[in-house]
Formats: structure tokens, C-alpha cells, sequence
């Protein structure tokens, strides 16, 4: 009986921590993102309803290093300046530090001798208003936006006005990032998705909604979008209607064939909850 007690108040404290949880981030969303911290800004960039992450095991083929690339390439960038739609990316430096938004340093679990590679995917909805304005928060907060001289905020905000305000009410934008702690299929994962074409993947890559299965509308290699990963963007309007629609539904980005893990790959979201400031944001 007493086993049963400390049970149900481990699950009660549990619970009651994800409530808490959920309070504050609901408090600390709706204050501008130009007062969100560090940790705010990762956790909408690496683990919220905008962003996933999905990982998969490999085969045993011999011994492995390790590796964290996440896709990105070069891995110098940090100021985006948008033109036109959010699709249409390109980097300026700003003056802080030079790496990608999506990288960082290895991981506990990426060791030296691993004989079975693991695979991590983690797609963004780039499109969405709280990413964009969480890397328009990183990169000021990489550059001492609040430090700045009025001069040089001004120009600041300039340079991130097109990332902040683009235009995206025709299309929908993922950013997908990728590491493995196998440094030859890290290799192999760049070569082929820097190959990549729109054409190529017309028939792999897709959204799943309510609407049905969305087709690409454009690709971006990793190596045209200075370090936010592959880009896919696809219509944003299905025969005229929204893909999907405000009270919600199913929301799935897939590769169907990613030859490095030898599988589809998907990443499933949950629509219901990508409110953000009251609207349905994707």
C-alpha cells in the first residue's frame, strides 16, 4: 500500500510540474519576443509545437567517430535578411559571433567507437511567426542587441525586417536539420541532400493534412540557405483553402525514402497546438 501511495504522489507531482510548465510557457509566450531569453528562444527553436526532432537507429557497419553538423553548411552565418517571401533567405553578418543558429557542441550520448549510428531529424515550420522572431531574438542576443547604439539597432532592425515581416501568406516553409554521430554518413547525408533538386523530390517529399497529401512547391539544399538546413517549402492554399484549417487537424512533413536510414522519415505536429498570439501560426 505504501509502494501504491508514493506512486500516485510521484504521478501528482508530475503532474502538477507539466501544469506548472505549460503556465509559465504560455505566460512567457505572450510577452514580446524581444524579452525572451536564451533558453526561450532554444526551447521554441528546438522543442515546440513549431519544432521537432525525431531520431532513428542505424545499422552495425564497423566502428564510427562523431559528428554534429545538423545539416548546416559552412556553419558561418548569423543576420538573415529576407526578400520577397520567408523561402528567399540569405545571411549578413551582423558583427557577432560566427556559427550557424542550428549547430552547437556534441552531445553526451556522441562518442568515439559507436558501431551503431544514430540519426537525428528536426524539422521547423520557418514560415511560423514564433520562429521567425525567435532567430530574430538569437541574433540579437548574439550581437548585444541592448548594448547597441540607437545607430546601430536601427540598422540592426533593418537588416532583420525582411526575416521578421515575410511574406508568407502563399507558402509554407520547414527548415530541416540533421546530425548523426557517424561521421561517413554525415558525410553521406550532406552530399545527398546538397544534391537534391525540387525535381528529385517532387514525388518524396510531402505535407499530410487534412487537405490530403501537399506536393513540394520549391527546394533549397543546405548549402544555399547559410546554415538553417534543407528548406521545403510548399502552397500554403489547397484549391483555394488553407492546408490547414483553424480548428486544426493532421500534420505530418515526410521524406518517403531518406536513403541513409533506409526508411521514410517523418516528423508528425499537432496543429492544435501552434496557437500562437491567438492565430494558428505554420
Amino acid at each position: 500500500m505504501r509502494t501504491r501511495r508514493v506512486v500516485v504522489a510521484l504521478a501528482l507531482i508530475v503532474a502538477a510540474a507539466g501544469a506548472l510548465y505549460a503556465k509559465n510557457k504560455e505566460k512567457w509566450l505572450d510577452e514580446a519576443f524581444t524579452k525572451w531569453n536564451a533558453q526561450q528562444v532554444r526551447t521554441i527553436l528546438d522543442k515546440s509545437p513549431w519544432s521537432q526532432a525525431k531520431g532513428y537507429r542505424g545499422q552495425s557497419s564497423g566502428q564510427h567517430g562523431s559528428s554534429r553538423n545538423m545539416g548546416a553548411a559552412g556553419g558561418q552565418e548569423n543576420s538573415a535578411v529576407m526578400g520577397g517571401g520567408v523561402g528567399s533567405v540569405s545571411a549578413a553578418s551582423s558583427g557577432g559571433a560566427q556559427r550557424s543558429p542550428q549547430s552547437g557542441p556534441p552531445t553526451a550520448g556522441e562518442t568515439a567507437g559507436t558501431d551503431v549510428p544514430n540519426y537525428e531529424f528536426k524539422a521547423a515550420f520557418f514560415s511560423s511567426l514564433p520562429v521567425r522572431e525567435a532567430y530574430v531574438r538569437l541574433f540579437q542576443l548574439e550581437n548585444n542587441y541592448e548594448s547597441m547604439p540607437d545607430a546601430k539597432k536601427q540598422e540592426f532592425d533593418q537588416k532583420m525586417d525582411g526575416l521578421l515581416h515575410a511574406d508568407v501568406s502563399q507558402e509554407v516553409v520547414i527548415n530541416l536539420v540533421y546530425h548523426t554521430n557517424d561521421p561517413n554518413a554525415q558525410r553521406d547525408m550532406d552530399q545527398w541532400f546538397n544534391t537534391q533538386t525540387t525535381d528529385t523530390l517532387n514525388q518524396n517529399a510531402y505535407l499530410f493534412t487534412n487537405a490530403g497529401q501537399i506536393t513540394l512547391s520549391k527546394y533549397l539544399p543546405p548549402s544555399q540557405t547559410q546554415g538553417f538546413g534543407a528548406r521545403f517549402i510548399f502552397p500554403r492554399l489547397f484549391k483555394g483553402e488553407p492546408i490547414v484549417p483553424a480548428t486544426g487537424g493532421k500534420l505530418r512533413f515526410q521524406l518517403s525514402y531518406q536513403p541513409q536510414i533506409g526508411q521514410t522519415m517523418y516528423i508528425d505536429f499537432k496543429p492544435e497546438d501552434m496557437i500562437y498570439q491567438g492565430q494558428l501560426s505554420y
